[in-house]
């Protein structure tokens, strides 16, 4: 996982997604998805930790929230 998120992977491709950390200690990508829930949590907490919200998220997030309101405005109605 450190060697992924410090850019000195071996056996993967960098990605930062649930697959690369299980190509790069070599074992099936369900080890992680369905028996280890913790490290992959751990995984995507630091991958946000490092990353943070980038603008386009950012604006997603307003866009979405614009658009709930919107639903909820013409429920209403």
């Amino acid at each position: 996982m450190d060697r992924i998120l410090t850019g000195a992977w071996l056996h993967s491709n960098g990605a930062l997604t649930v697959f690369a950390p299980a190509q790069e200690a070599q074992v099936p990508r369900a080890a992680l998805t369905q028996r280890h829930h913790d490290l992959r949590g751990e995984f995507y907490a630091k991958v946000k930790e490092r990353s943070g919200t980038t603008a386009d998220e950012a604006r997603l997030h307003e866009t979405i929230a614009a658009l709930r309101k919107t639903i909820a405005n013409n429920r209403r109605a």
